[in-house]
């Protein structure tokens, strides 16, 4: 046993990601007097068995096991893992992502809560909110995620039951365990790992749990209850879909493509290669929405594995640049950018899903600097003082100059006025408003509207605030995109200290956190669901919006989600999937319009009843036909008194109380009485049982707040136990 080297042993089926891997563990620092080798397992059966082999094959005393799409980021890494293993030799096995208790939930899966890594699942980088760590050299685990593990005792992988991929990880820390030795994840302030796993199913999970809990019952003191055996039909309906579109993007079938998209988007299937071609099939659609019109030069080939090469080719370099390494690869790709070979929609959309934060890609391969037309940001302020000069700050820091910042004060009675005027004496680009009467955040907002003079108007509240490139990213993608009038970013939430807390408020983050659909499709998901765009990260263009008209007075839960809905019958909107804005929400009660409780609820269901009769009333009746088509009771419908009681119907079955007056003013005429009775078997008699069943749904918006508070409450508890 050789005590002075490092093997890492690495069970490998694809060459690409096995060079990309190798290339990281190539750059990093070896300590004077040890050495290291890499060794290659291929064609193994399982995990289990691959990990054997290596054992076998290495006379290393510290084996690092890691999977192919495992880039260690941390260059001092050798040095970190031997300084632990050193300190105490009662430590095993060294992971970075673990769990302090062992808890298999129902689709089988562990509930990983500490430690630190960036983990790309194919539609974006996860949010690493739920991982805690103490801020000490190690934390003791109960199991470690299997991407990648560190050992100074060989110990052998239970290949003798576990002849698959699942699991293993978890069985090989309690092997540890039962031989004395502990477990551990190390403190990382920055991830030192990037794992580029896609989307994992959940292939056999249900069996080899069970086979899990019966070899180790001390690790398993509760029975959980496990969703019956479907993964498996699950993973192979998956693959004969991917199988599907590959080929039907080899064909270069993309109109065909970007139709099936927009379905999938919504559901995001658990296969790495069809979220791959939902992010290459949009990257299309912005290309050819483009100015330039250029598409890149993958969507040439013929075959589809050339294609995912290609694209995974220009992601692994990306990723290079923002972890700052060398690469010759690097030139050549900013070559192919400047030549429009790789498009700047390419980039932009390969960075937004693979990285947390683009703004080296960024610099590095869109440089390109056109004119910088103004940019209105609009600030409706009412008693902002704890938080108005962060908002004006991360405004004001703004990469993209080219800003007035227009601060409507809605009459504060706290010190918001003063703080104003003195952000005024520093930056001319503040033009403070100060009205004499509270008037409430509508009217403060059109105020603003009123006075922006920019090309483009962006919003933000009080106390929300902007990543330094928001503004910069929002408006190249809209100069380069005529066709698009309105683009959001992804949020992250924060709370009253400036702390992320996107666990704590997971319905609102992962509804703000939508994936780009057609106009048509985000129409029909407002209306028949709730609001997904989140206002403070809204760059929109100023002649849309006069088009569309200012916010509406009376409103003031949903003033935000009625103007979405008329803009989206004007132009298409996109959203930048970086988290580039930090929407705010507070625990101390009063401080938020939109705050849960039992009167913002019961008006945000009489706003939103209001809204959407006004939306169907309003609509085309072309509109409504493409768009709600498939919610229709009869699909045929045409012509205007067909499609009224097309729309009377839509509102009445959505509990709509303003259904009613439709269908009072449709019996009263001749045609539509005839229509609704011939066409619909719907008579008097039955419009009379049908009204007394409740439309106004008080009770139900009642309802859903106590079971907000509910879940509030549990992810609190959940957040206390996982706090380190």
């Amino acid at each position: 046993m050789n005590d002075k080297k490092i093997s890492f042993i690495i069970c490998a089926d694809n060459v690409q990601y096995y060079e990309e891997c190798v290339r990281y563990i190539e750059e990093l620092e070896v300590p004077d007097g040890y050495c290291t080798d890499i060794l290659c397992i291929q064609e193994a059966a399982s995990m289990a068995e691959g990990y054997n082999g290596g054992m076998r094959e290495s006379d290393a005393k510290y084996k690092v096991y890691l999977h192919q799409d495992t880039f260690i980021l941390n260059r001092g890494f050798i040095n970190e893992i031997l300084r632990i293993f050193t300190e105490d030799k009662r430590i095993g096995m060294i992971g970075f992502a673990g769990t302090d208790k062992i808890s298999i939930n129902s689709q089988g899966r562990l509930n990983w809560n500490i430690g630190n890594v960036v983990n790309y699942n194919g539609r974006a980088v996860d949010d690493t909110d739920f991982l805690r760590q103490k801020k000490e050299r190690w934390i003791p685990v109960e199991a470690a995620a299997g991407f990648l593990l560190a050992t100074q005792y060989d110990v052998p992988w239970r290949e003798d039951f576990l002849d698959g991929w699942d699991y293993y990880d978890v069985s090989q820390s309690l092997e540890m365990k039962r031989r004395g030795y502990r477990v551990v994840v190390p403190y990382q302030q920055t991830p030192w790992c990037h794992h580029d796993c896609g989307a994992t199913g959940f292939h056999n999970y249900d069996l080899y749990r069970e086979k899990l809990a019966l070899e180790y019952p001390e690790a398993f003191g509760e029975k959980t209850e496990v969703k019956p055996q479907t993964q498996e039909e699950y993973m192979e309906n998956a693959k004969a879909v991917a199988r599907e579109l590959a080929g039907l993007f080899a064909q270069h079938q993309y109109a065909a493509l970007n139709e099936i998209a927009g379905e999938m988007r919504e559901k995001w299937l658990r296969n790495t290669e069809i979220r791959e071609i939902m992010n290459l099939t949009e990257i299309y659609s912005l290309e050819s929405a483009g100015v330039s019109g250029q598409h890149s030069e993958w969507y040439e080939l013929q075959e589809w594995e050339q294609i995912r090469e290609y694209y995974n080719w220009v992601r692994f370099t990306v990723l290079r640049i923002e972890y700052e390494r060398e690469d010759e690869r690097i030139a050549e790709l900013k070559r192919r950018v400047e030549s429009g070979r790789v498009s700047r929609d390419a980039i932009r959309k390969i960075s937004a899903v693979n990285l947390s934060d683009s703004r080296k890609v960024y610099r590095c391969l869109l440089t390109e600097r056109r004119q910088e037309p103004l940019v209105s940001v609009i600030v409706p302020t009412y008693n902002g003082a704890d938080t108005i000069e962060k908002a004006l700050d991360s405004i004001l820091n703004q990469t993209y100059r080219n800003i007035e910042v227009i601060v409507v004060d809605d009459a504060s009675t706290d010190s918001t006025g003063e703080k104003i005027s003195a952000y005024k004496d520093k930056d001319s680009r503040i033009k403070p408003i100060f009205l004499e009467k509270n008037r409430h955040v509508c009217y403060a907002g059109n105020i603003g509207f009123e006075h922006a003079s920019g090309k483009y108007i962006a919003l933000i509240g009080h106390d929300d605030l902007w990543r330094e490139d928001k503004l910069e990213k929002q408006v190249s993608f809209l100069e380069e995109h005529p066709s698009y009038g309105l683009c959001f970013t992804w949020v992250d939430i924060i709370d009253e200290n400036d702390r992320e807390a996107n666990a704590q408020n997971n319905i609102i983050y992962t509804k703000f956190n939508n994936d780009n659909l057609g106009g048509d499709r985000w129409s029909r998901k407002l209306v028949l669901e709730d609001n997904s765009f989140c206002a403070p990260s809204a760059c929109i263009r100023a002649e849309v919006l006069q088009r569309t008209g200012y916010y509406r007075y009376a409103l003031v839960q949903l003033q935000d989600y009625d103007l979405w809905l008329r803009v989206l019958l004007e132009t298409d909107v996109y959203i930048l999937q970086e988290r580039l804005t930090r929407y705010r929400r507070t625990t101390e009660e009063g401080k938020q319009i939109s705050e849960i409780n039992e009167e913002t609820c019961a008006r945000d269901s009489h706003e939103k009843q209001w809204i959407c009769d006004t939306y169907v009333r309003n609509i085309s009746e072309e509109k409504f036909l493409r768009i709600f088509k498939g919610d229709m009771k009869r699909p045929e419908a045409r012509g205007e008194k067909e499609l009224l009681c097309e729309k009377a119907f839509f509102l009445w079955e959505r509990g709509n109380c303003f259904a009613e007056k439709w269908f009072i003013e449709l019996l009263e005429d001749a045609e539509c009485r005839e229509i609704l009775e011939e066409k619909y078997r719907f008579e008097l008699k039955d419009f009379y049982r049908m009204n007394v069943k409740p439309m106004f749904f008080d009770e139900s918006s009642l309802k859903i707040l106590k079971q907000y508070k509910e879940l509030l409450h549990k992810l609190s508890d959940e957040k206390e136990q996982n706090l380190l």
